[in-house]
């Protein structure tokens, strides 16, 4: 490339399969109100605000004081100003009008006006988008807690034990109660009450977005990740959040367990009475010692067959939820925002298989690295947990995080990761940890589920999923013993090199290639060919629909610390046993690379070098051809208001005609108007416009 290497510049933006154009930069403000936007971009969506307005809504991975670089120990050297504590706040966003406030990740919207946007990667358009952004600020005006409380200041009072009368329980007690030390083993905020906790993917819910069923609202479903908590602490652990986006409410949920979450998705499983979900996430990622952590669940009781539970962490299968609509959590009618849709009610499903049957014994990581091929599946069902949410807090020992070690109703043990090597077991350590995943576009009751082990596949629940829902709602119990569903792999952890086109580009620094993964010094030493050969840390994944074909297309993003950058690549799927191509799309950051070696950036004067980390990552995606495309009489095809409009668009739109987000983090961007301001790290949101060979493109 030729492309300058200069602070406040780009790079190489000679992109090897399509053209990408920034819309968003961390930093930048609206003029208007001072509303600044806060990194790292993570999870977002888009709907039609108006029919001439398109709403991008995103959120904030950051972390607060949690920061694992905060505390004096892991502060760089020499130390910047920001060092020590409040050094992780992103500045505080206030909420419910009692003086309460939130640091950590924020949730966000940029308004932009439908034309411009829909003209933006057409020849001729301007470079910048600032010319059609309307406006921008929080998306999250009042914050309910689990009991559904308006969240209130947090009391600092340590001879009350700072209790407090309205807390945000991922940073007390089931009471409310226990002072920031004896809660977390991280440094307080400094400027604010509370945390929200590393909001991680998340997705945009349109009203009926699936026609006649779906959610009754326009939402916005995010998660807090992951926590720090001290090892004796009664901490009730992590929820998700969901927005009203008609209000900026947003309303803590416990129905998905309080392990915490990757993403969680909306799932088309048919029937007007209930929503389904796809759930993904560590289960309880909470820095704990994992003896201890299952000690303290063991002196409490053994599981049901009398052996020790083990740590929850990553001892998960694939989960759907099943929601009812109009009931709360003790199944009484109601028509409050949870009720209504699904949220206060509901049933989280395993994945279970009869291995010795189905797998040859062996459980998620070892088949999916040892055995899969491509197309091949696997037979089981989604089976019910012996555990539902009734709207009762309690201490994270009491959750259904820890029913996933369970038997099923049929005696099987769900099909958890279970290490990747023979001899796996539905207990044992995994290595890897559920990702993101997607929903079907096409409205199918499947859901695309990745591993940082570097492995994705479908899990296809339609076969009887209707039928199952009318009986039990008919039978007044609503929720099913067994969903049959497959399991469909799309690819193990095996060797891409092959199956990667690079277009001319991925030229590292070192004379290798990205088709390679290279996550340490003595890849890096060995130059060309050295490397990881599989994908590495898969984390962003999304699945969408385009014209000419009925299993559309993936955008993968990893997060594997890769020394010279991070990779995202597009492929069409195939379940036909043909080994996916991999188009790539574009690499950014690694210590290694050329520009964070330089220490240049976007904004200019943000990478100053005292930060370790030089990892970028490509994180969230958004489709936004639905909102963009027109028929042949040059009208809108979708209407504000009406989700089913939106997907429907999305199917008829060819994948090279399409305008798709893709976000970026840049984890080492803290320095300039970025730290002064309070806005954690540095990142991007762009508009790609995939140009893909004729072979996968279809049309």
């Amino acid at each position: 490339t030729t492309a300058v290497v200069a602070d406040g510049h780009s790079g190489d933006t000679d992109y090897p399969f399509g053209p990408i154009k920034v819309i968003a930069t961390v930093g930048e403000y609206n003029p208007a109100t001072g509303f600044m936007l806060v990194g790292v971009p993570d999870g977002m969506g888009a709907y039609l605000r108006d029919a001439t307005t398109v709403r991008i809504i995103f959120q904030s991975e950051s972390y607060g004081g949690l920061n694992w670089w905060c505390g004096p120990a892991n502060a760089p050297s020499p130390r910047p100003t920001a060092a020590g504590l409040g050094c992780g706040d992103s500045f505080p966003f206030m909420i419910n009008s009692n003086g309460a406030s939130f640091t950590g990740s924020h949730v966000m919207y940029v308004d932009y006006d439908r034309q411009g946007l829909a003209n933006f990667m057409s020849p001729g358009a301007p470079e910048a988008a600032v010319s059609f952004v309307k406006g921008a600020g929080e998306a999250v005006a009042n914050a309910y807690n689990l009991k559904g409380q308006l969240i209130g200041k947090r009391n600092t009072n340590a001879t009350e034990n700072c209790c407090s009368a309205a807390p945000h329980f991922s940073d007390t007690d089931h009471n409310g109660c226990g002072c920031w030390s004896t809660i977390h083993l991280a440094s307080p905020p400094q400027r604010a009450d509370w945390t929200m906790m590393s909001l991680c993917s998340a997705h945009l819910e349109e009203r009926l977005q699936w026609g006649s069923t779906g959610v009754a609202d326009t939402l916005f479903i995010t998660n807090e990740e992951w926590s720090s908590y001290q090892p004796n602490a009664d901490y009730v652990g992590i929820p998700a959040h969901v927005i009203d986006l008609a209000t900026f409410n947003m309303y803590a949920t416990g129905v998905f367990t309080m392990g915490g979450f990757e993403k969680i998705v909306e799932v088309n499983c048919g029937h007007t009475a209930y929503v389904c979900f796809g759930v993904s996430g560590y289960n309880g990622e909470f820095d704990l010692n994992a003896a201890a952590a299952a000690a303290r669940k063991n002196a409490l009781g053994k599981r049901p067959d009398g052996t020790d539970y083990v740590r929850t962490q990553n001892i998960v299968p694939a989960r759907i939820y099943v929601g009812v609509k109009g009931r709360n959590a003790l199944g009484q009618p109601a028509t409050d925002f949870l009720s209504r849709n699904g949220l206060a009610y509901g049933q989280v499903y395993g994945f279970a298989t009869n291995v010795a049957q189905t797998t040859g014994g062996r459980y998620l990581e070892d088949w999916s690295k040892n055995v899969a091929t491509p197309g091949q599946t696997v037979a089981g069902g989604f089976y019910p947990i012996d555990w539902r949410w009734n709207g009762t807090v309690t201490s994270f020992q009491h959750d259904g995080s820890w029913a996933f070690q369970h038997k099923t109703s049929d005696g099987l043990y769900f099909w958890n990761n279970g290490g990747n090597s023979p001899g796996s077991t539905f207990d044992r350590a995994a290595s890897c940890k559920t990702e993101h995943n997607s929903p079907d576009p096409y409205g199918g009751a499947r859901v695309l589920t990745s591993s940082t082990c570097g492995f994705f596949g479908i899990y296809d629940f339609s076969s009887e999923i209707f039928t199952k829902l009318e009986a039990a709602r008919l039978a007044g119990t609503w929720f099913p013993t067994r969903i049959a569903a497959t399991y469909i792999n799309l690819q193990g952890e095996k060797n891409i090199v092959n199956q990667i086109q690079l277009g001319g580009k991925g030229k590292l620094a070192n004379g290798n290639d990205a088709r390679y993964m290279v996550d340490s010094d003595t890849e890096a030493a060995k130059n060309v060919g050295g490397g990881i050969q599989t994908f590495e840390d898969i984390d962003g994944i999304e699945w969408i629909a385009a014209a000419g074909t009925t299993d559309g297309y993936i955008i993968i993003q990893e997060d594997g610390g890769n020394f010279y950058g991070e990779r995202t690549f597009i492929t069409r799927v195939r379940t036909d046993g043909v080994p996916l191509t991999y188009y790539f799309i574009a690499q950014s950051g690694g210590k290694l690379n050329t520009r964070m070696v330089a220490r240049v950036g976007v904004p200019a004067g943000t990478n100053d070098g005292y930060w370790a980390s030089a990892a970028h990552e490509f994180s969230g995606v958004i489709d936004l051809s639905g909102v963009l495309a027109r028929d042949a009489s040059g009208n809108w095809i979708a209407t504000a208001g009406v989700g089913a409009t939106k997907r429907m668009a999305e199917r008829l739109v060819p994948i090279n005609n399409k305008t798709i987000v893709l976000g970026m983090q840049a984890h080492q961007q803290t320095a300039g108007i970025i730290r002064a301001m309070g806005g954690d790290r540095g990142g991007q949101l762009y508009t790609y416009k995939p140009q893909l060979p004729r072979v996968d493109a279809l049309f």
